[in-house]
């Protein structure tokens, strides 16, 4: 009952670390498509028209002289402003970057780090400890399946894969076939215990 409840908990940290990552790479995809649309001429062009157009309605309703003349000057000013503004945000973060993210775990200059490398060493120790299970499991057997390995460690098909991979690159196992249900690997005797 022991070996099945480290099974659970071993497949349900790594479907959380999974998810996590895939959540932070969903994020930072979202990240990079807000940045390139609030750097993009389409945007900057879209903006200045919109000023132009809603000075000019201003300045028709209160009856200025030539309203859409008297827009270009706004409109012009506020492109002058979009341009300029990355010169100002390097400027602003070389003074306040290391002061807002500075942490003793962060990396100099940069945004915290902490809780992308305690995920990553989170995964690594769950690797290693399905490693470790792998080598002790192998110990007495002569051959293994991709379908042994899923259920000891309650993991997926690609990442017992790779985790049979993983100990044939060692030297311990010899993959006999190439695909379907007829590849196993055969544990090569004297050399777990090296």
């Amino acid at each position: 009952m022991r070996s099945h409840e480290l099974r659970l908990a071993g497949r349900n940290n790594m479907e959380n670390l999974e998810q996590k990552i895939q959540q932070i790479e969903e994020r930072n995809r979202k990240v990079q498509a807000d940045k390139a649309w609030e750097t993009s001429w389409t945007r900057r062009l879209l903006l200045t028209a919109f000023t132009y157009l809603a000075i000019g309605v201003y300045l028709w309703a209160i009856e200025v002289k030539r309203p859409w003349f008297n827009a270009i000057v706004p409109a012009v000013a506020f492109m002058l402003s979009t341009l300029t503004m990355p010169f100002f945000k390097k400027l602003w973060l070389r003074k306040n970057v290391k002061i807002l993210y500075h942490t003793p775990n962060s990396v100099e200059g940069g945004p915290p780090q902490e809780k992308i490398y305690g995920l990553i060493e989170e995964k690594e120790g769950v690797k290693k400890e399905n490693l470790r299970r792998l080598r002790d499991f192998i110990r007495d057997k002569d051959r293994v399946t991709n379908n042994d390995i899923e259920k000891l460690l309650g993991v997926s098909n690609a990442t017992a894969e790779r985790y049979l991979n993983e100990l044939e690159k060692e030297g311990l196992l010899e993959q006999v076939g190439q695909i379907g249900q007829g590849v196993h690997y055969v544990v090569k005797s004297g050399k777990i215990d090296e």
